[in-house]
């Protein structure tokens, strides 16, 4: 399947002087290129026989909103969706071709959708957001009495509509799964405009796909969106159904969903609640009478199943990178899969495609932002090496497969892209509780695994103008305009800087910090927490402190991450001048080491160096904060040898 991308956002480099008061080179990363291919699990088990498409509707089936909700209740957390028996679905069903939205979440979830009467996998369908609508389509197998099972890991409200079903058919004309390669056929940025709240548009056939068509199997991405809403797809020419397939939440960030949607001669017509840009993009039709018998393009259903989760199977995507999954089944053309992606570095996408092809400009999942969770169907083409993944930012990624289409494997012809870390260029931006590793310019021998910027001024302020230094008798750039005008591309803002901020004002300073480095694309901000200090200190750096985790859990500045340094290095010896705010040599060391190890957790590295000296470093590096509560700070004199 194939969705839209979002525009491409710059890596702003303002091209200003910058004052570093200490420049370090250091780092791990190989240049080296490394090419990944996941071999494939235990070939999945075909659930019955192979089965053709029959449109329907589209139709509700249930919504646990409404008193009688369509369904039955067999926990407070599971639905068995009966199909068997409702106006308009055939008889002898293998299969069907649902949307499942979940709502009025309070907590994160996931919900998961399955045969009825076997064991629920360890699979999901969709990622639930609270307070947000989120939808994900799938093609369910028919389990007992014509139902399928549906579960959620918290309390939210379920809704599942249906598309078309599959009927069992070891041969047929009607109902073949046609693909193609991902061909964009509609994108009303390109001139016609975003549509109205509540408008309407009609995509007719593509050229090559005959007029009894029976459905076209769509990704359709909504950007833009001011308002949350709802877009609804059907035949042309039919009348506007109250179901659902696509949920903006009116943050206008890309959010995609593929789609089987039955088709009259005129095309597909789709409705928005949301208006805003609409893109439609083609993965392929089933076919109408006119066309010849086949055993091609027929579905087989297979129990959901697990077959790449690079939080287990490591490496994960990086940016620019690309991972390939060998062809789980013989005699397959595409294959039906759920696509999570997991802790996203930053907003991006993903884009399956046939391994060993040239990969299309259109994308499989959109994630909005750093850290998002987000799920999309993908019917995707197979090449004879399996299929290819690649991500444009980096995230894990996960693959989980209902079944598989009948026909022949394209030839792959070029060779595995690479998968490689890219580069980290890090600054570090601090005020006099940082200059130590200027002082201590050796320890800057434990900042590793990027290439750090060091940037420590005394007396420096986060946005109002900073005092006069009485050690060096300059006054100091601001953190804001440190970040503006940094040269060259910055990854990551590590921020130690704020000590001679007060509590007034201090909320909006931080923001400001953060909206700048946003606005060079900066991917992370990682603010450590302010030290226990004495004195008035003891008053205003717990007060900030809140501020800036309340900032960081808000949801509003995704790129924001909280680094605990004041837990960390309560209980350190040696580290602290009498103040408890400035460090010493070891805590120069210490702080060193701190960074480095927070930048490769949160940017899902392996750590630079072990905790103890002699054991194997960590893949990828675990919360430094949650390992010191555990088992102490590390062996800084043992690791470094200062």
């Amino acid at each position: 399947m194939s969705a839209v991308h979002a525009r491409p956002r710059p890596r702003l480099i303002a091209a200003f002087t910058f004052a570093a008061t200490a420049i370090s080179s250091i780092s791990l990363v190989s240049s080296v290129s490394v090419v990944t291919v996941a071999a494939a699990p235990a070939a999945p088990a075909a659930i019955g026989a192979p089965s053709r498409l029959v449109p329907v509707g589209p139709l509700r089936l249930a919504d646990t909103r409404q008193a009688d909700c369509g369904c039955a209740r067999l926990d407070p957390y599971t639905i068995r969706v009966s199909l068997s028996g409702r106006p308009g679905i055939p008889s002898g069903i293998a299969a069907a071709a649902i949307t499942v939205t979940a709502a009025d979440a309070l907590v994160g979830a996931f919900v998961t959708a399955w045969p009825a009467g076997g064991a629920r996998p360890d699979t999901s369908t969709v990622n639930v957001r609270p307070g947000h609508a989120v939808a994900n389509s799938a093609i369910i197998p028919i389990g007992v009495d014509g139902s399928i099972d549906v579960f959620a890991s918290a309390s939210t409200a379920m809704i599942i509509d249906v598309s078309a079903v599959f009927v069992t058919a070891p041969s047929a004309a009607a109902g073949r799964f046609v693909p193609t390669p991902p061909t964009r056929l509609l994108d009303t940025r390109d001139g016609a405009g975003p549509l109205p709240v509540g408008g309407t548009v009609t995509v007719p056939l593509p050229v090559g796909v005959p007029a009894d068509a029976l459905a076209l199997m769509v990704n359709v991405t909504s950007v833009d969106a001011r308002i949350p809403g709802f877009l609804t797809g059907r035949a042309a020419g039919t009348s506007a159904t109250t179901t659902s397939f696509l949920n903006p939440d009116g943050g206008g960030a890309p959010v995609a969903a593929s789609v089987i949607l039955p088709a009259s001669s005129t095309g597909v017509t789709i409705d928005t609640t949301s208006g805003g840009q609409v893109v439609v993009d083609l993965v392929g039709w089933f076919t109408g009478s006119s066309t010849t018998v086949s055993t091609s393009g027929l579905f087989v259903a297979t129990s959901p199943t697990r077959l790449l989760d690079t939080r287990a199977s490591a490496p994960r995507l990086w940016r620019a990178g690309t991972r390939e999954l060998a062809l789980p089944v013989a005699g397959a053309s595409a294959l039906v899969t759920n696509v999570t992606l997991d802790q996203v570095d930053t907003g991006g996408f993903v884009t399956a495609y046939p391994a060993g092809t040239s990969r299309p400009g259109t994308s499989s999942v959109n994630a909005a932002a750093r850290n998002a969770t987000v799920a999309n169907l993908a019917v995707t083409s197979v090449s004879d090496r399996g299929v290819a993944y690649f991500s444009n930012e980096g995230t894990d990624v996960i693959v989980d497969l209902t079944g598989w289409f009948t026909g022949s494997p394209i030839v792959a012809t070029q060779p595995v892209p690479a998968n490689t870390p890219p580069e980290l260029r890090v600054l570090m931006i601090g005020d006099s509780t940082l200059a130590a590793l200027n002082v201590s310019t050796s320890s800057q021998r434990a900042l590793r695994g990027f290439v750090p910027v060091v940037d420590a001024a005394p007396c420096r302020r986060l946005v109002a103008p900073s005092c006069r230094s009485a050690y060096t008798g300059a006054v100091p750039d601001t953190a804001v305009n440190a970040i503006a005008n940094a040269p060259g591309a910055v990854d990551v803002v590590v921020m130690k800087a704020g000590y001679n901020e007060g509590t007034i004002g201090f909320e909006s300073d931080v923001v400001q910090v953060v909206l700048t480095a946003r606005a060079r694309g900066i991917d992370l901000v990682l603010w450590l927490t302010y030290s226990e200090g004495t004195g008035t200190q003891l008053n205003r750096y717990p007060i900030n402190n809140a501020v800036v985790r309340r900032l960081a859990a808000s949801g509003a500045y995704p790129e924001l991450q909280v680094a605990d340094w004041r837990t960390y290095a309560a209980n350190s010896s040696g580290w602290y001048a009498g103040d408890r705010v400035h460090l010493q040599g070891a805590g120069a060391w210490a702080t060193a080491d701190y960074v480095s190890r927070w930048v490769a957790h949160a940017t899902h590295r392996p750590c630079p160096m072990p905790w103890v000296p002699g054991a194997a470093v960590d893949d990828p590096c675990p919360d430094p904060d949650a390992t010191a509560a555990s088992v102490g700070t590390p062996d800084l004199r043992g690791l470094y040898s200062f």
